[in-house]
């Protein structure tokens, strides 16, 4: 692939994580989400991203398996880290990052 005159190059996990010194890619994805729920949580109450996150909307649901949301994947990443209530967690800011860092090197997270 070519970008104004420069070539750009195909890189392969095994050099990205040597580039950016993670070891795992996809435990930090995870926990970037975690910290991005923590925040969320932390929200007031009338903020519009907090209410369309965690209102249902009511009406008929449609057949078949039910869609899930977005905050059920940090729900179940949550659980996987041994936080049985994680929103109650996010209020302590240095717990959670505490949490998060650890979440980063937790084994039970990589799973796709």
């Amino acid at each position: 692939m070519i970008c104004e005159g420069r070539q750009w190059l195909k890189r392969y996990n095994g050099e990205l994580e040597e580039l950016y010194n993670e070891s795992n890619k996809i435990n930090v994805i995870k926990s970037n989400r975690l910290r991005w729920a923590g925040h969320a949580v932390r929200m007031d109450d009338n903020e519009l991203l907090k209410k369309m996150l965690w209102t249902n909307p009511g009406g008929q649901r449609g057949r078949g398996r039910p869609k899930s949301i977005c905050i059920d994947g940090e729900e179940e990443d949550a659980m996987k880290l041994v936080c049985r209530n994680w929103r109650v967690d996010t209020q302590d800011r240095g717990c959670w990052r505490h949490m998060l860092e650890e979440a980063k090197a937790h084994p039970g997270l990589y799973s796709r």
